[in-house]
């Protein structure tokens, strides 16, 4: 019995996708991906789930490049990792739009009340009377920022509500400009997020948010050549007393 189960858990299957590419995973893969499940699933009953040399035949629109690395996200120990290790060049929306055909989205989208809680109201209470600290966690900032930008993309949100319009602009404002507490590519993908909601509901803010953005990407840049060409005053004294010397 324990044979079977060995062999069992390394069994491969093949499936090809509609531009040719084949590729093998075996049965751990294929159970993180509720689609491919499904998929193998039907394989039982359906012959045109198969080819001929028993490829599983993947839906056109499951595009090669995109699969590889919802693939490599398997591995990813956090939902922040989706976008901080996606390259910008990248497009995210047709990304997440293919996790959600596969089925493999967050279990809940956060409440606008829910990030605003994780961004500005973390308040940890000490042992004493009325004694507290504000903490900062960029590592459930993150999270929650991923978790948001996703839910803007499956319009969870009311964005014919200027209210909520408004909050979600200043959610956007926060992480576009706090770089310190959110990664580059988070920020990249978070504002091509926002750029793509914003021109179909609110065209009038997209100005405003691209200034943010290209003014921070400069600050950081400024930031960068002054950090490499510092000079420590008292390195440079020393190498100046050797020089005299």
């Amino acid at each position: 019995m324990d044979n079977h189960i060995d062999e069992s858990s390394t069994t491969t299957k093949t499936f090809r996708f509609s531009s040719g590419q084949l590729v093998t995973l075996n049965e751990y893969q294929i159970g993180k991906i509720p689609y491919l499940t499904a998929l193998v699933s039907a394989g039982f009953s359906f012959d045109s789930v198969k080819t001929d040399e028993g490829y599983y035949l993947l839906d056109p629109r499951i595009d090669w490049q995109g699969f590889l690395f919802i693939l490599d996200s398997i591995s990813f120990h956090s939902i922040r990792q989706i976008f901080t290790h996606l390259p910008k060049h990248h497009n995210i929306l047709a990304v997440l739009a293919l996790m959600d055909f596969l089925a493999m989205g967050p279990d809940r989208n956060p409440t606008l009340e829910e990030v605003n809680s994780s961004f500005f109201w973390n308040v940890e209470f000490g042992e004493k009377l009325d004694l507290y600290q504000f903490i900062c966690r960029p590592s459930d900032m993150q999270d929650m920022a991923v978790r948001f930008a996703i839910a803007m993309t499956k319009e969870e949100y009311d964005f014919t509500n200027r209210q909520v319009i408004d909050q979600i602009y200043w959610f956007i404002m926060f992480i576009l400009s706090a770089h310190e507490l959110f990664e580059t590519n988070l920020r990249y993908h978070v504002h091509k997020i926002a750029q793509n909601c914003f021109s179909i509901y609110c065209p009038s803010l997209l100005e405003c948010l691209n200034r943010l953005q290209q003014r921070t990407e400069n600050k950081i840049h400024e930031s960068s050549i002054t950090t490499s060409t510092h000079i420590n005053p008292h390195e440079e004294k020393k190498d100046q007393g050797a020089y005299h010397d």
